[in-house]
Formats: structure tokens, sequence, C-alpha cells
């Protein structure tokens, strides 16, 4: 089966950081900051509830990075709220609960059925005629067959993840959280494109029509 090629991205990602690293390095420095202050000022309950939006807003930022066309981190934010927020609160709340049911059936398939969903956030953003309940079903579709090839992509930054709480998050600001973002921002764009060609989606179903 057809599917992305990690080192590629992974060695684009890293040329696209440092053409924009000092944008790249904001966005970070945002999303940790946003989830450390809902975190603090609601005891975690705001958090819990907007972090799937904050989410949505990381990977839309570094999705425009990736097509070469960034946008500023004051722009990224004023696109949370824009006619889309409860749009795109509701589909990562339905992937969240869908993920947690899923986990009540033991660990794997709770993990399974997480990367699966795993694309939700970027269809929220990247299609926005799609509906919130039918974001996470289209990651799926996209997804099948490609779930290892994700899984290793994962754990590839596991090194990265290690060394950025060695140094309690500075380093995951400064490099691993911007290059990360990137490199699945280009993993979605080639996991996309395979599923169109492959008629797994299609460009109706990406415009918001559903389809059976």
């Amino acid at each position: 089966m057809q599917t992305f090629d990690r080192a590629a991205i992974k060695a684009e990602a890293k040329r696209i950081f440092y053409a924009n690293r000092g944008i790249c390095v904001g966005m970070a420095l945002v999303y940790v900051l946003a989830t450390v202050v809902l975190a603090t000022v609601s005891f975690g309950f705001l958090a819990m509830l907007l972090i799937g939006v904050i989410e949505v807003t990381a990977v839309g930022f570094f999705l425009n990075c990736w097509r070469e066309s960034p946008i500023s981190v004051g722009q990224a934010v004023s696109e949370t709220f824009d006619e889309g927020f409860l749009r795109k609160l509701g589909g990562m709340l339905w992937m969240d609960l869908k993920t947690f049911l899923w986990s009540l059936l033991f660990i794997i398939p709770g993990i399974y059925k997480a990367i699966g969903y795993v694309l939700t956030p970027y269809i929220l953003y990247d299609c926005p005629n799609v509906p919130a309940m039918e974001a996470s079903r289209i990651s799926e579709k996209i997804m099948n067959g490609h779930r290892m090839d994700y899984f290793v992509a994962l754990l590839s930054f596991l090194g990265w993840e290690l060394l950025a709480g060695i140094t309690f998050g500075i380093l995951d600001v400064l490099f691993v959280r911007p290059y990360s973002q990137l490199t699945f921002a280009g993993i979605y764009e080639e996991l996309k494109q395979i599923a169109l060609d492959t008629g797994a989606v299609t460009a109706a179903e990406l415009d918001g029509q559903i389809m059976s």
C-alpha cells in the first residue's frame, strides 16, 4: 500500500522550521502558555474543554507553514474565535468522547481508535464545510491502512521528547514541538492526497457533502 515517506517529510519539516524559526517558536510558546494558564486558572476544567480548539489552532498554523504560506501567530489566534469556533470545539469534544468510549474496551482498542482519529483537528481546520461530527469519521477513512506508519512516526520523536523533558520543556518550545508539528502537517498532506488518489475519500466529502 502506498504511504508517506517519513524521512523525506521530516527533512522538509526541518528546512521549513529553520526558514520560519521565529514564528514557529512563537506559536509553540503560545500553545504551551495557553494550556498552562487555562489549567491553572480553572483547575484544569477550561484546559480540558478548550485544549482541542487550541490544538486546531496549532495544527492550522503549522499546516500553513508547511504549505509555504505562513501566517502570523496573531492571525492564527484570531482564527480560533472565528465563526467556526463552536464547530471546532464540538468536533474535538466528539473525537475525545469516542476515544474515551473505545478505551473502555481496554487499552489496545483505545489506541487503535485514537490513531484513527488523529487527523481530526487538521480536517476541522482545512475543511471548513465538514460538520463537527463527521471530521473524525473522515480521519479514520484517511488513516485506514496507515496506522502503523503513523505510530512509527510518533515513536521517532520519543528521543526528542525525552530531551525536551530534561530541559523542563525549553527544548520543546525552541525545537521539538515546531519540528514535530511540521512533520505531522506534512504527513497529513501526504495521507490526504493518497486517500483522494485511491478513492478512500472524495473531494465532495472534504467539502462537507456527507457520503455513506
